[in-house]
């Protein structure tokens, strides 16, 4: 895992037009400036060596208000050997009146640290000059380490760092200090990310802390991420409306760098992610997997070279049921037929409230290899209590109970900084075969808004962890929270609880070597970490021995595969890649692609390569990528060979807006 060891700010010296850059950079045990005169071009020149022996860590830099001159002191934090084989956080200035001179060492702020501090001058002042606000891990003496603030009354440059309080117990490493916009008073709140041990892994955490009155305790605010790796890096950015929106990168899984974000607008929404700034490394891949046919749609393109009229798609359910494009199709064995839920359909001719309504399908066919055929039901699927379905309010998952079935659905979708948020998740009954839904229950609103489910027995393994008899009736559940942007976690809950009355759900909140059960939905921790998790699909696969999970992911892009011999795990810490859409059949042919350029659209400003844009969305989409989504498995469809097993599953490609039948062969060898 990189390290981030320099630390970077725009100061105040300036040739030209911009600021110079400067930064501090630790390398062995010394710490040494460097700074870039921007007024001459982009190359970087040393300064000087703020610590020429006995640095143990990376320095803050900031630039602060002392000054004699133009310029103000530059200020540096860094953690030193005290001789005793410990670590001390030590404080260095700069004068910059003169920039010859040395650096000189203010004071010691902490001993019995364990890493980096974070520095800033904050707006408390008493005299001319704010006070210095310094966060840093410290050892508590039971084997963990606490974040300590500790501070500098500036009125006096000889006064002694004060401890101000501890931040949090338990952290994992070291944390960033900003001061907010935030503000009851005069003073701006201080925030602070840092990771903290969560599962098998770390969780990045934001505290913060009401400056209306200095003796208040830090609070707990949200999680960023629960695939933390490392450090983060925050800051308040120009975006937001009442309040400046906080922004911050963070080290993630095993080698990436991942940016979140936080409008704030509304401080009870969840962080968004915003980007992958490096990659993980491109993952083992599954070369067999290749698309059947195109399920819905009345036509499909691939392969056609625009000429004359297009071949028709497998079902034609323009002509046949008035649907033009859909997406999703989650599947799942009910009364001897397979059932396929679909999501946002566009439909002809369709009544004004029937948009974006979802669909509903049926198979009786077992040959899958040439093309499912699927029939369609005319009316959409309905939800009772005024549930809304209208866009990115979908149908998740279902399972049959005899003569009826329960499915789940997602709703009270928003739009929230620019991103999407599925609201929450809830519990329906039907008992007509998959036109009428009854509300049962709200299910999550956090870690388990997208959900994969299947029934079983409790076996002997888990009955004591989960605190139930061992063969009881129970439902797995596998869910993720942020729309595209999550980890998985895991729920059980007795199958009889669904309908009304108690509903005694238990989360995995535990490790791979130790599993742990707990009733609060905020101690669940992921399975995995991947931290881009999609839409997802859990089922168990008896011909693998396995339960395997497809899902969607943006690091690397495509379709990732994982699997766990129990639905807890340990489930593999890397994933399979199952379907890359960039992936060329021959490298030097660029219009040869698997994904992108054959059933997907490859944009004509990359490249004229395919003609399977669609109209779907009032202009013709010869601009717009494709995307794949929702790798749904069709279990009951798999089929044992050559001591692996072919599996076949539905994806969703945005451009064209049709949902496509997929298959490959796994070889329990690429598992792991």
């Amino acid at each position: 895992m990189s390290r981030i060891f320099a630390s970077l700010i725009q100061g105040d010296f300036s040739g030209g037009d911009h600021r110079n850059f400067e930064a501090v950079i630790w390398t062995g045990d010394q710490l040494q400036h460097w700074f870039r005169d921007n007024s001459e071009g982009h190359e970087w020149r040393p300064g000087q060596v703020v610590v020429p022996a006995g640095a143990a860590g990376a320095g803050c830099l900031i630039q602060s208000d002392f000054a004699d001159g133009d310029h103000g002191n530059f200020e540096v934090v860094v953690p030193m050997t005290n001789g005793n084989g410990g670590l001390e956080l030590v404080h260095w200035f700069h004068v910059n009146t003169d920039v010859t001179l040395p650096w000189q060492r203010a004071g010691t702020i902490a001993t019995n640290v364990a890493g980096p501090g974070c520095l800033i001058q904050s707006d408390f002042a008493d005299g001319d000059h704010g006070n210095f606000e310094v966060v840093v891990p410290v050892n508590n003496g039971n084997g963990g380490l606490d974040l300590v603030h500790f501070f500098h009354d500036n009125t006096d440059v000889t006064l002694p760092w004060q401890r101000a309080g501890t931040i949090a117990t338990n952290v994992a490493g070291p944390g960033c200090l900003i001061q907010s916009d935030f503000a009851d008073g005069d003073h701006g709140n201080f925030e602070v990310v840092v990771p903290v041990p969560w599962g098998d892994g770390q969780q990045l955490r934001h505290f913060f802390h009401d400056n209306t009155d200095v003796t208040l305790p830090w609070q707990r605010g949200q999680f960023v991420t629960d695939s933390a790796n490392g450090w983060a890096s925050l800051i308040s950015s120009d975006y937001g409306e009442d309040h400046r929106n906080f922004e911050l990168i963070v080290e993630e899984r095993a080698q990436s760098v991942i940016g979140y974000f936080h409008p704030n607008e509304d401080v009870g929404a969840p962080w968004l992610r915003n980007g992958v700034v490096r990659w993980e490394e491109y993952p083992v891949s599954i070369t067999s997997t290749r698309r059947i046919c195109q399920l819905t749609g009345e036509h499909d393109r691939t392969g056609w070279d625009g000429e004359g009229d297009p071949p028709f798609a497998h079902n034609r359910t323009e002509s046949a049921y008035r649907v033009r494009g859909t997406d999703l199709g989650v599947s799942f064995p009910h009364r001897g037929r397979t059932y396929f839920l679909f999501g946002d359909t566009l439909r002809n001719n369709q009544p004004a409230d029937w948009d974006n309504l979802d669909l509903v399908a049926y198979t009786q066919d077992t040959t899958p290899e040439d093309g499912l055929d699927l029939a369609f039901f005319w009316e959409p699927p309905r939800i009772s209590d005024g549930i809304s379905q209208r866009g990115f309010e979908v149908p998740l998952d279902a399972v049959s109970a005899g003569d009826h079935l329960y499915a789940f659905f997602s709703t009270d979708h928003r739009s929230y900084g620019g991103s999407e948020l599925m609201g929450r998740s809830v519990i329906t009954r039907c008992d007509d075969d998959g036109f009428a839904f009854r509300l049962v229950r709200e299910l999550s609103r956090h870690k388990l808004v997208n959900v994969s489910v299947q029934r079983g027995p409790l076996d002997a393994r888990a009955a004591d962890g989960v605190g139930l008899p061992a063969g009881t009736d129970v439902l797995w559940i596998w869910g993720s929270g942020r729309y595209r942007s999550s980890d998985v976690y895991l729920a059980v809950v007795p199958f009889a609880q669904l309908e009304p009355g108690p509903f005694d759900v238990r989360y995995f909140a535990g490790t791979r070597t130790s599993p742990r059960w707990s009733r609060s939905e905020d101690d669940a921790t992921p399975l995995f970490h991947d931290g881009s998790v999609g839409e997802l699909s859990v089922r168990w696969q008896p011909a693998l021995h396995r339960y395997v999970a497809t899902y969607n992911s943006d690091n690397l892009r495509g379709i990732h595969l994982r699997s766990a011999p129990a639905p807890w795990g340990p489930w593999t810490t890397a994933p399979v890649m199952l379907f890359d859409p960039w992936a060329l059949d021959d490298a030097a042919d660029p219009c040869s692609g698997r994904g992108l350029g054959r059933f997907m659209h490859l944009p004509w400003t990359t490249r004229v390569c395919d003609h399977v844009q669609d109209d779907m969305f009032g202009h013709r989409r010869d601009d717009e990528p494709g995307g794949e989504y929702g790798p749904y498995q069709i279990a009951d469809l798999t089929r044992a060979r050559g001591g692996g097993a072919d599996i076949y599953f539905t994806l969703s490609s945005w451009n064209p807006y049709q949902a496509h039948l997929m298959t490959a062969f796994i070889d329990p060898a690429v598992l792991g």
